[in-house]
Order: structure tokens, then sequence, then C-alpha cells
């Protein structure tokens, strides 16, 4: 793994419980995930609660100080000012349909503003996929440092949402303009924690995200930007991490402007 200068010790115990969470996550992968629904309709596994409780735990003994905020169960009150933004899987859809996607994500914000990320998929190889970043300190997978493509919208690769009924129902304009654009359109069940990975590494130009929560990008917006790139909301903004957002848009910067502007397309449609 990547050394840094800062948060030596944040990174320490932060990728532990993500290695520790990928156990979790292939523990249950092939077996009874114990599925059930939230109220919003998305599925929860006994491996999110497992994972999420893990977190709560682990974090709560190396920095009782810190408030913790799960996409699960969280630990937190206003006085606060580091928190800890965990998403136990995110692209729940996904792993209980058996595909290898899903990735555990866990940000450290102070005052705000997202000091420490890591994003951990444990399907690739014997080690996973580690990817990590500090602001200023750039970011890795594994020990490899992260660069966005350089490739401009006309042939590159732009995420969508994989919701079928979403694509049905409110992006055909939205597809439409990005293929008028040249650009190869990608609607996979993965969240955008894995996206956003994608983006980092280079193997995609940029993301539309329908609906993002704190615990979605707080960890991967630094792993984004320290590789190069750009996340912003969808009035390209600072995304927030005091609540739900519309979307975020991520890129590789170069065609950030462009895809910020396609989200009233999307509005519209």
């Amino acid at each position: 793994m990547a050394e840094f200068l800062t948060y030596r010790h944040e990174m320490a115990v932060a990728t532990e419980i993500a290695r520790e969470a990928g156990v979790i996550m292939l523990q249950y992968f092939d077996g009874d995930q114990e599925e059930t629904a939230k109220a919003d309709g998305s599925a929860l596994t006994i491996a999110d609660t497992t994972i999420n409780k893990v977190a709560l735990e682990r974090l709560g003994e190396a920095f009782p100080n810190d408030g913790v905020i799960g996409e699960e169960a969280s630990s937190v009150d206003t006085s606060q000012s580091r928190r800890w933004y965990c998403d136990p899987i995110d692209g729940t859809k996904g792993y209980t349909w058996g595909l290898p996607l899903p990735m555990f994500s866990l940000g450290l914000a102070e005052e705000g503003q997202p000091v420490m990320g890591v994003a951990y998929d444990p399907f690739f190889g014997e080690q996973g996929r580690l990817y990590t970043g500090i602001p200023g300190e750039g970011s890795f997978c594994n020990d490899k440092l992260l660069r966005v493509s350089p490739a401009g919208l006309h042939m590159g690769r732009v995420a969508v949402t994989s919701s079928v009924q979403r694509l049905a129902e409110r992006t055909p304009k939205h597809v439409t303009t990005l293929l008028e654009h040249g650009a190869r359109v990608a609607s996979f069940p993965a969240g955008v924690v894995q996206k956003a990975c994608l983006v980092a590494n280079g193997r995609m130009v940029g993301c539309i995200q329908e609906f993002a929560s704190p615990h979605d990008i707080a960890a991967v917006r630094i792993i984004v930007e320290e590789a190069g790139g750009r996340m912003t909301d969808w009035n390209g903004d600072e995304p927030s991490l005091k609540g739900p957002m519309k979307g975020v848009i991520i890129s590789n910067g170069v065609i950030h402007d462009e895809l910020v502007d396609m989200t009233d397309v999307l509005e519209a449609a």
C-alpha cells in the first residue's frame, strides 16, 4: 500500500476495516445473504449490516471522539467536527445478483471537508483493489499512482444509471445526447464508488450519477481529485456532505463542463 505523510494512523485503521469488510463481503457472496428490503425499496443484506457494525465498533475504539455516519447505522452528534462516512457495500443490488462489482467505502471529513478516503474491491485477485487518497499526497490503487484519462468526450466511456426504470422513464434524452457527442455510454449494476474508481484509474472519462448521499462520495471524491479528476453536484458546485443530493458528476476534468451542461437535458427528460 502507498505510504502517506499525514493521517497515517487513520489510514491504517481504515484499511484494516476495509480488508475486514472484504472478507465479510466474500463470506456471504455465494451464500445466504438474508436479503430484505429497506423503506425505499433498495436491497439490504446481512453483509451490509455486519460490515456497518464492524466499522462502528473499530472506529469507536480507535477514535472515540469522532462521529461515524454509516448507510445502515450511525454514531454521531452535532459537536463532532471529525466524521467518518461509511458505505458498507456500495452496489448491494449487484451483490445480491451475484455480480462481483460492489465496493466498500470509508472517508474521513474534518469541518465538512474530506481529508482521507479508502475504497476497496475484494473481488479482484488475492489482494483485491485497495484505493486510497489524501489531499495533496495523491491517490493510489494498491501501490500504483492513479491518473485519469486525458481523453475527451468523443469515444470516451461515460457511466450512467444502472436502473432500467430510470432509463425507461427519465434518461433517453440524456443517453441520446451522450451518444450524439460520440461517447460510449455504460450502464452496469455498480454503485458510484466503483464508477468513481474507474474514472480515477483512467478506464472511464466520466459518470453522471442520479441521487447521491454523503457516504457514497466522501471517500472517492479525494481519490478522483487526487488522480486529476473532478467531482461536483449537478450544478457544478462542490458536493455537500450535509445530506442527500440530486446527483453528482464525476469526470477526468476535461469533459466536466460538458457533463454539467447535460444535466439540464436529464432533468427535462
